[in-house]
């Protein structure tokens, strides 16, 4: 008895090496996971000497994806959709709790349940999980003879064919997780090629000052800018640009900076230096890891076509405020001159009849006052177009405007303004002109002070100074009607105005100064429904801010 138990397992060890081996060979060669797992049901059937055997497939919420068997007849179809339900024999809800070898001695009197029991008779069955390293691909239930059902050999050998199933899967998993990363850099590469290769800008790599890409769109597009940027002596740039960008350049290599974002002139390689229309080109430029060494990335785009065309708006928009000078200048001039027409005539009267010398005396007063208001008119105008070159230095602007404000103060009084005024005390030193930081200030009181003339609100006009990032700031404010929307764009207009006896081109003068001081001059309606000029100032010297 004991011989023929030893030669049947024997016989039956011969049957799992050459199942192992099958399973291997099936688990090398195919890819598709549900052909893997309903092979090795056959190969287990047949090679092996189960009686049948099932595997399912599993997701990470546990749902079955995939079934196959071996052994059965069309009765197993019921166990295919209760597994798609989740509705889960005794021995598979083992496996998804415990790495071991679920044992059914007797399925039929232990699975009860199980809608496969009966085919179980005189039989044992075996279950384990699909996993490796803690994931779980599924199982795998094995209807095996009884004598074997406990034999703890077998059991390994179980375990070792889910292990290398698991094994399979996971690689099958990995090596398809390996090929969705190649086809998405693929056509990444791809997609990228294909922008950088059409894009309307010049685009290169540098490395070790030398260029090792550019793209070929360049050339059917820019052809005349392909070799504006050549490190490292960058002969194609104009000469007044060379340094800059020779500078820029260093400093980015030695990591001084990590971008460069300018524009500068070039000359199209199409011609010498001598016969070429010198062009412009904008300029950005970062470091970046290319094939593994350090490089630089420059895009290069010529701009000279939109620097035309910045150009013609600017003489568009200095004709345009030419015009609106003239227009003023026209109507300024034209009523003393109207005056002095009619003075001349009324002279020319009184001496045909003679008349009285006192009469004649004031008729040539009123002619000179005329004449005196046009030459006063001509020297606004040119001291608007061609002001005088201011002499900046280092100065508390607060004591400056502390000096106006005392200037101010009792005109405002009597008008009935109350004054509140706060200069912090903290301000360091600014770098202006202070004369004419006080004709800016004096200018804005005396028209906050106007505009409130007529105004029967409570009449307040507040100025303040304080420092904001990097300037210095002076804020005058008023609690008067304010100005119009339709009229806020057309302040700093030289010539407009909204009041009488006014030529229109103070606000005109005091934004001009302070452009000069590189500093801005703003208005804002104010929170009060009055009106709020802001002069921002910069804190440091001009050679400070270049």
């Amino acid at each position: 008895m004991s011989d023929a138990f030893e030669t049947k397992k024997n016989e039956h060890l011969s049957l799992v090496l050459k199942a192992i081996r099958t399973v291997g060979r099936l688990l090398v060669t195919e890819n598709d996971p549900g052909t893997i797992i309903q092979g090795i049901c056959r190969i287990l059937v047949k090679h092996r000497g189960y009686y049948n055997a099932w595997i399912g497939l599993v997701d990470k919420k546990g749902n079955v994806i995939k079934v196959a068997d071996a052994g059965f007849d069309e009765r197993f179809q019921k166990m295919r959709d209760n597994l798609k339900k989740k509705e889960f024999t005794l021995c598979v809800k083992h496996t998804l709790v415990s790495e071991s070898v679920y044992v059914a001695k007797d399925p039929v009197t232990e699975c009860k349940n199980c809608i496969l029991a009966p085919e179980y008779g005189g039989r044992g069955a075996l279950a384990v999980r699909l996993s490796y390293e803690e994931k779980n691909f599924g199982f795998m239930v094995l209807s095996i003879p009884k004598e074997l059902a406990t034999d703890a050999l077998e059991k390994s050998i179980v375990k070792e064919i889910a292990d290398d199933i698991a094994f399979g899967l996971y690689r099958h998993e990995l090596e398809e997780k390996q090929k969705a990363a190649k086809n998405a850099e693929k056509k990444g590469q791809i997609r990228f090629k294909t922008l950088i290769e059409n894009s309307l800008n010049c685009i290169s790599i540098i490395r070790d000052h030398q260029i090792v890409y550019k793209n070929s769109g360049l050339r059917k597009v820019h052809i005349l800018m392909k070799e504006a940027f050549e490190p490292p002596d960058f002969l194609n740039i104009y000469e007044d640009d060379r340094d800059k960008i020779i500078g820029q350049y260093n400093q980015l290599v030695s990591n001084k900076i990590d971008h460069i974002e300018t524009d500068f002139r070039y000359y199209p390689i199409k011609k010498s230096h001598h016969e070429s229309e010198i062009r412009w080109a904008l300029l950005s430029a970062t470091k970046i890891d290319y094939l593994g060494n350090e490089s630089i990335l420059t895009n290069a785009m010529d701009i000279t076509d939109s620097r035309e065309v910045e150009g013609f708006l600017k003489i568009q928009d200095k004709m345009t405020s030419l015009g609106r000078v003239t227009a003023g200048i026209a109507h300024e001039i034209r009523n003393p001159l109207s005056g002095i027409y009619i003075y001349l005539k009324a002279l020319k009267k009184i001496y045909n009849q003679m008349g009285d010398i006192n009469q004649v005396v004031s008729i040539i007063d009123k002619i000179e006052l005329a004449s005196k208001k046009i030459e006063s008119i001509i020297k606004r105008v040119m001291d608007f177009s061609k002001p005088g070159m201011p002499s900046f230095v280092m100065t508390n602007l607060n004591q400056y405007i502390e000096d106006v404000t005392k200037l101010t103060a009792v005109s405002l009084r009597k008008s009935g303004i109350k004054f509140v005024k706060d200069l912090d005390p903290e301000l360091t030193e600014c770098f202006a002109e202070p004369h004419l930081i006080e004709q800016v200030v004096l200018n804005l009181i005396t028209n906050a002070a106007e505009a409130m003339k007529d105004y029967t609100g409570e009449k307040i006009i507040e100025l303040r100074t304080f420092r904001q990032k990097d300037s210095f700031t002076i804020l005058v404010k008023d609690s008067g009607p304010g100005i119009p929307i339709s009229r806020q764009t057309k302040i700093f207009d030289p010539f407009y105005t909204t009041k009488t006896n006014s030529s229109g081109i103070g606000l005109s003068i005091c934004h001009r100064i302070i452009q000069d001081h590189q500093g801005s001059l703003k208005y804002s309606a104010s929170k009060t429904g009055g009106a709020e000029f802001i002069i921002e100032l910069p804190l440091k010297s001009r050679d400070e801010i270049k």
